[in-house]
């Protein structure tokens, strides 16, 4: 900012400073060469603020250089005509320039997104490859250690110590047996199950989940939903694993309570129609810093999270090509939306 201010001071110091009498040819010279001069900062502005800033400098070195006329006496229609024709010029240069270069920046920044991405399928591929093979090995001992706790715990009177230990056991096995099936899922993906499937009803069964496991705790779940909301080709059970995947970090992010609002309607994008499915929280929110690793795998701000859920669940959205949206407030809470389309074939892409 201070250097295209200085080149900006420069220019027009420039215009006004320094004038060649006309015996000496005229100050056409120097303001010719003025003219091209402004043309700097405009560039400077563009390229390092885009399109505001192309235009920005543009309008301000017009401003600066619109009393020229009046202080030289300028009175031929012709040169006052090309004074008005340069300051389109600059009003152009500056939406030009900044136009190609936002241009850039955003192919630039796809590039690198997509260089991203590429890279972390492949490091998870090898990753997954490992891990499936590893939580195979742990499931199947795993199952005997969950089978004989609960039957030993049947040898010992609720209440005594040794029962309170094997439930202990009992519950520790069961949470580890979710995370191995996190990991499978994550890992070795099964193929979508598509079937003609009502939203709302799955955003029910969810809540419904909820509360008979009385996970909501005093947090308050208030659905809103589209009655007259259309049916879409979707994999119901890995649809209800996002939402309830959703519902779950929502509560946990409201520890004294609060409420959690889920709302389903229809939009349209492109020509195509989608369903989409909010649930905004009154929780604590989501910091900037942490908002743009949310989808990592194995990221989590939860010491008993595992930060498999969001991961797979974006994974899953992508399948249907849909998309998840998440906005976050800090002090304010969390809206999270799911987007999928009505038909298999649509594709939210380019939201």
């Amino acid at each position: 900012m201070l250097i295209i201010g200085l080149v900006t001071a420069a220019t027009v110091t420039f215009h006004y400073g320094y004038i060649i009498p006309p015996s000496h040819g005229g100050s056409g010279l120097f303001h010719a060469i003025h003219g091209r001069l402004c043309y700097i900062p405009i560039i400077l502005g563009a390229i390092w603020f885009g399109v505001r800033g192309g235009i920005s400098v543009a309008l301000l070195i017009t401003a600066l250089t619109l009393p020229y006329g009046r202080i030289r006496g300028i009175t031929d229609s012709a040169l006052l005509l090309n004074e008005y024709t340069e300051m389109v010029f600059y009003l152009a240069i500056g939406l030009t320039s900044g136009i190609l270069i936002e241009l850039q920046r955003y192919e630039r920044r796809r590039r690198e997104a997509l260089s991203k991405e590429l890279a972390l399928k492949e490091h998870l591929s090898s990753l997954g490859q490992m891990a499936a093979g590893l939580a195979h090995e742990i499931k199947n001992p795993l199952g005997s250690i969950q089978g004989s706790a609960e039957i030993l715990g049947d040898d010992f009177p609720p209440g005594s110590r040794k029962h309170e230990l094997l439930q202990v056991l009992t519950k520790e096995s069961h949470r580890l047996s979710r995370v191995v099936e996190d990991f499978l899922s994550f890992a070795r993906p099964r193929p979508l199950e598509r079937t003609p499937t009502q939203v709302n009803d799955v955003v029910r069964d969810v809540v419904s989940q909820a509360e008979i496991e009385n996970v909501s705790g005093n947090v308050s779940i208030v659905p809103m939903l589209d009655p007259d909301l259309p049916q879409a080709p979707l994999d119901s059970e890995k649809i209800h694993q996002v939402f309830l995947n959703i519902i779950l970090n929502a509560i946990a992010a409201m520890p004294d309570g609060g409420t959690l609002t889920i709302t389903t309607r229809k939009e349209i994008f492109n020509g195509e129609t989608f369903i989409a499915a909010s649930f905004t929280d009154t929780g604590h929110g989501i910091s900037k810093e942490n908002l743009e690793k949310i989808f990592d795998p194995f990221f989590t701000t939860r010491e008993s999270g595992t930060g498999l859920g969001l991961s797979i669940s974006h994974v899953i959205i992508q399948n249907h090509n849909g998309k998840i949206e998440i906005q976050s407030t800090l002090g304010k809470g969390t809206s999270v939306t799911v987007l999928v389309p009505i038909k298999q074939e649509g594709s939210i892409a380019a939201r």
